[in-house]
């Protein structure tokens, strides 16, 4: 299961305070379970708002009563680290997904999430069109399809993100908005928290 922060910052703070507690590349709490798979950050403005992205891999939705536990604790009142990142971001809302499919290899220059609204399609519609577009466009690639859990999160419901070496492979893709049985709502291009341009 994914958990999905979508974030923005304050134009009041500088971008390299933003960027220095901003990241969560290391554990938020000692000896925590869940791990980071991507931190993005929308580059050249193109997509939507909030223009940052966290996605952290939780075993289970019981997770969530372990981080209540904890944030509740004194540990998390002594964690200086966890308290300046909490007031360098502002994470606007999160989401609950679960993962329909995943590529091995998550790293890339360059991403680009589509954002889907799926409507009546059911998960093996969701990753047959993928995989469609995917043989399409084979200068990008398909790296992680979710689908969120019931209401718990953001419109739309699925996000599709790609990985690709350069804005110029992501042309033909951009051009292309056939999801049989689906509606393409947004997409957005990002690159690895701290590299993104703004």
């Amino acid at each position: 299961m994914i958990y999905a922060e979508f974030i923005d910052r304050d134009r009041a703070m500088p971008i390299e305070i933003f960027r220095r507690f901003g990241n969560q590349a290391s554990d938020w709490a000692e000896g925590a379970e869940d791990q980071m798979v991507l931190q993005l950050g929308r580059s050249l403005r193109l997509g939507p708002a909030p223009s940052y992205l966290c996605l952290w891999e939780v075993p289970s939705i019981a997770r969530l009563d372990s981080w209540e536990a904890y944030f509740h604790s004194l540990d998390a009142a002594r964690n200086s680290r966890s308290l300046a990142m909490h007031r360098a971001i502002h994470i606007q809302r999160a989401g609950l997904y679960d993962v329909l499919s995943r590529a091995e290899i998550l790293d890339a220059p360059l991403y680009l999430i589509e954002y889907v609204d799926p409507q009546d399609a059911g998960d093996d519609s969701l990753r047959g069109v993928v995989a469609d577009r995917a043989r399409r466009h084979s200068r990008i690639r398909p790296i992680l399809l979710l689908r969120r859990l019931g209401r718990a999160g953001p419109e739309p419901a699925a996000l599709s993100i790609w990985s690709a070496p350069n804005y110029a492979s992501l042309e033909p893709i951009l051009r292309d908005e056939g999801m049989e049985g689906m509606r393409l709502v947004d997409v957005g291009t990002y690159r690895p928290f701290g590299e993104e341009v703004l």
